[in-house]
């Protein structure tokens, strides 16, 4: 039989993650499934749960008006089963998806009323999320990890075990997921070449597939693949419901060959619920309402094309009788929805939602995690030599002819406010510009409450700071002994290496959090300078500080002082 487990790091000086090596291809996933243990439950040892929802209204008040998403909707959703709630844009299915996953609340101006019960157990009494997991519809992955990598950390943050545990969970779901052939190749991102689509889409559904949940639930978890793509990402769905999970989708405009595999199909129009049951018994139910898919079209964009509504402020009479016409049919006619058998159906008991790491643990797995990532991101590390050494260069070449006396003293001032100006920029750019990137993928790990912020933030801060560091001393090395500052005494020249690497560290914790406040690198290019600006004009080099308004007195408090 061939060897297929490789005990060496996907890349030289990376952690130790077992992978697979394929010898020989025609083989491969047979010998791999031979000694790969499925770490997935049973179909008939694993808890079922049954998603009910009854009368669920979401309203959204705006300046005095309001605007009614769903309007009283009823459905359920059965273990072993794969549900896909469809309707054309704005009829509310990522807003029911949404709710019923517990990432809608009501607030100051939305309202959510109306019961929702998991196995006969209203979820607000549950912590839902210890249950379920969701899927988003962008794909938030870290670029520079392979999916290996990225199983690997998210199983070692969210589920308990020796390292042995976690290696068995992440090759089983390799293998569930069809990743072998790409489980050690960088994910990629939009500037760099990595997964296809589909992949990042199979990656992202096994990072929540690690805590083996019992209710998964996925929005468009097939947009932007092309139709054979999302047939095999479909494919896995059903076979993730067939091992007793309880799956619910939205899915825009499926091709027929996927609709033929739906289970069951949930309908939208403007909100109200139009069709419910089985999938393959929605076109007798509208050819018996008056509406008749033709024999030679898909039926899901048969379904689009009738239940779409161009303004939904102002229908027009066409639209609106047609919407009136499969509403009240809905509501008058007797639907199948495949009931389930209750009796299979076990109590929920409220168990909390919590992280299985300690904070030492959280901070030392986040440190490897981020220092892979900033590691492998050899553009950042380029643009800062260059940055450092084009700047050293040209003051090298400018005022290396500075006469040891008084009359330079101003001149050697002026070059200790450039060192302070351009390590407080570039340090605080590179920190804005990387923090947008890495925040969606925070705000989704803090939510499940995977981690603490303080636990991120350490990390993400310690791991970035030695990519940072040998630059600085380049540029260090060229400024001090090129102009010279003080050639007499060799220890200066650690001072003033020390106090740069001090404002450094500052700066990046600045950097960070403007990047916080906006949602593009872009963004926060743009207001890097419009922070330090004011910062730069009480350094000292400028009129005294004493020479600008009192108001203003405040931000020699928050500024580089360098006299």
């Amino acid at each position: 039989m061939a060897k297929v487990f490789s005990m060496r790091g996907s890349q030289e000086g990376d952690i130790e993650i077992p992978r697979l090596k394929e010898e020989e291809n025609s083989s491969f996933i047979e010998v791999y499934q031979e000694n790969t243990p499925n770490t997935d439950k049973g179909h008939d040892e694993r808890m079922k749960i049954q998603l009910c929802w009854d009368n669920v209204s979401y309203v959204i008040e705006n300046k005095g008006d309001e605007t009614q998403i769903l309007k009283s909707v009823s459905g359920k959703a059965n273990p072993g089963e794969l549900l896909v709630l469809m309707g054309s844009s704005g009829a509310g299915k990522t807003t029911l998806l949404n709710i019923l996953a517990g990432r809608l609340k009501s607030s100051s101006n939305t309202k959510i009323s109306g019961q929702i019960t998991a196995n006969g157990t209203n979820i607000k009494d549950l912590d839902f999320g210890y249950y379920s997991a969701y899927v988003t519809q962008e794909d938030i992955l870290l670029p520079n990890l392979t999916p290996r990598e990225s199983l690997m950390f998210s199983s070692r943050l969210r589920m308990p075990g020796h390292y042995k545990d976690h290696v068995d969970r992440v090759n089983g779901i390799i293998n569930d997921l069809r990743l072998a052939k790409c489980a050690d190749n960088i994910v990629g991102s939009l500037t760099k070449k990595g997964l296809s689509g589909g992949e990042r889409k199979r990656v992202c559904i096994g990072m929540e597939l690690i805590t083996d949940p019992i209710v998964l639930i996925l929005d468009e978890p097939t947009s932007g693949l092309d139709s054979f793509t999302a047939e095999v990402v479909i494919d896995l769905l059903i076979e993730q419901a067939r091992k007793g999970r309880t799956v619910m989708s939205t899915i825009h405009q499926p091709s027929t060959s996927m609709f033929d595999k739906f289970d069951k199909l949930i309908l939208l129009a403007e909100g109200h619920l139009v069709y419910q049951g089985r999938a393959s018994e929605s076109t007798k139910y509208f050819a018996k309402i008056g509406y008749d898919c033709p024999k030679l079209m898909n039926p899901a964009d048969y379904y689009m094309r009738l239940l779409h509504v161009v303004d939904r402020k102002h229908p027009t009479e066409e639209e609106h009788e047609k919407i009136e016409n499969v509403v009240s049919a809905y509501n008058s006619i007797e639907q199948d929805e495949g009931d389930y058998d209750k009796s299979k159906l076990e109590p929920l008991q409220t168990k909390k939602l919590t992280s299985p790491t300690n904070f030492a643990e959280q901070f030392i797995i986040l440190l490897e995690r981020s220092w892979i990532n900033a590691r492998r991101d050899p553009l950042a590390g380029q643009l800062l030599f260059t940055e450092y050494i084009m700047i050293a260069v040209l003051l090298d070449l400018i005022c290396n002819n500075l006469a040891k006396n008084y009359d330079s003293s101003t001149t050697r001032t002026q070059l200790l406010f450039m060192s302070t100006a351009t390590v407080s920029f570039y340090s605080c750019q590179n920190a804005a510009m990387q923090f947008p990137n890495e925040t969606p993928l925070f705000l989704k790990e803090s939510k499940q409450r995977i981690y603490s912020t303080i636990s991120y933030y350490m990390a993400k801060s310690i791991a970035d700071i030695p990519m940072q560091l040998l630059p600085l001393l380049i540029y260090c090395l060229i400024i001090y002994w090129a102009i010279p500052f003080n050639d007499y005494d060799a220890s200066k020249f650690f001072i003033f290496y020390f106090i740069l690497v001090i404002l450094q560290i500052g700066q990046i914790g600045v950097g960070y959090i403007l990047g916080c406040m906006v949602k593009t690198d872009t963004v926060a290019l743009a207001i890097v300078p419009i922070f330090l600006q004011p910062m730069l004009l009480w350094s000292g080099l400028f009129p005294h500080v004493n020479d600008y308004p009192e108001s203003f007195s405040w931000v020699q408090y928050f500024s580089v002082r360098i006299i």
